[in-house]
């Protein structure tokens, strides 16, 4: 997986975390944030390496489909977007840098 992946899928996290279960949380976790391997994963919570990636695999694969379906990250990006090109005179700096650190919250 590399790091764009990794990226991604730590933001779909941020945004979708609460919707997975305990143990998928954990194993994205422990994989993605953490940088261990299936079989790491698998040794640290003594399971299977394929319950691991079947439990991975499901995990990814709802992030992804509440992102297509409900599109926050998107949302929040073209958010983001819009008020870095707000104009100076619409809003000081410090409003648009408080707007944007709550966008990131």
């Amino acid at each position: 997986m590399d790091l764009q992946e990794r990226v991604k899928i730590a933001v779909l996290t941020k945004y979708y975390g609460n919707m997975l279960t305990k143990k998928q949380s954990t194993i994205i976790s422990m994989y993605v944030d953490n940088n261990l391997s299936l079989a790491e994963v698998s040794e640290e919570l003594s399971i299977t390496r394929q319950a691991v990636k079947d439990s991975l695999d499901k995990a990814l694969k709802y992030l992804f489909t509440l992102e297509q379906k409900l599109g926050f990250v998107k949302k929040i990006g073209n958010l983001k977007d819009a008020v870095i090109g707000i104009p100076p005179m619409g809003m000081s700096k410090t409003e648009r840098e408080k707007l944007l650190k709550l966008l990131e919250e």
